[in-house]
């Protein structure tokens, strides 16, 4: 666990329920890649996957926590994957909490135990061994579609509930009318996170 609760004080979406969320993903990919996962203390809520011994350093003392991840990171940061963060870090930037929690539902890891969980009991034990061949697959495709160079080069502008993912270059382009339509945009139900938009050659917004 340690290596990926080094990434946690670095980015700016660090609340509670991304952390958890980040958490989860990054050893999700772990497991992919078969290096040396951790799911220890993990347990299963209504809103997904939560790792109880961060539960409880992050609520008993938030600025001490806060603290003691920087000097975790700074003192040991070369045992972090930094692709497999950014990429576990892109995904909680890019989606909803609804979105976010769906998303990981779909792990059997969690959906295993949905029925107790969703009944109501609390503090459900997830384990490693429900991790299966649907788990990795999910990983893997998640791989896929959010590849290192792209998470690199991408800046997302939340609006909202929307996430707009552009390239830095692209974002350099963005003026104040662009920023109102994606204002508009933003109002739009049938969008589905994240909305990767791209400048065309009149200036306009092309969303993908």
């Amino acid at each position: 666990m340690r290596k990926n609760r080094l990434w946690l004080e670095r980015k700016p979406w660090a609340g509670f329920l991304f952390i958890h969320k980040f958490l989860f993903f990054y050893e999700t990919f772990s497991k992919a890649a078969d290096d040396s996962p951790n799911f220890t203390r993990l347990k299963g809520y209504k809103r997904g996957p939560v790792f109880s011994s961060v539960w409880g350093d992050y609520t008993k003392d938030r600025m001490e926590f806060d603290k003691a991840a920087l000097d975790a990171y700074n003192s040991g940061s070369e045992i972090i994957d930094e692709n497999r963060a950014r990429r576990a870090g892109f995904i909680v930037s890019s989606l909803s909490e609804i979105e976010l929690s769906e998303l990981t539902h779909k792990f059997n890891i969690w959906n295993s135990k949905a029925p107790r969980i969703m009944a109501g009991e609390q503090h459900v034990e997830l384990y490693e061994d429900d991790f299966n061949d649907a788990d990795l697959s999910i990983s893997k495709t998640l791989e896929e579609m959010y590849p290192d160079e792209m998470v690199h080069n991408s800046i997302i502008i939340p609006i909202d509930e929307k996430y707009f993912v552009f390239s830095k270059n692209t974002a350099k382009q963005l003026t104040e009318q662009h920023m109102d339509t994606l204002s508009s945009l933003a109002l739009q139900n049938d969008l589905h996170n994240p909305v990767f938009v791209e400048i065309d050659e009149t200036g306009g917004l092309c969303v993908d």
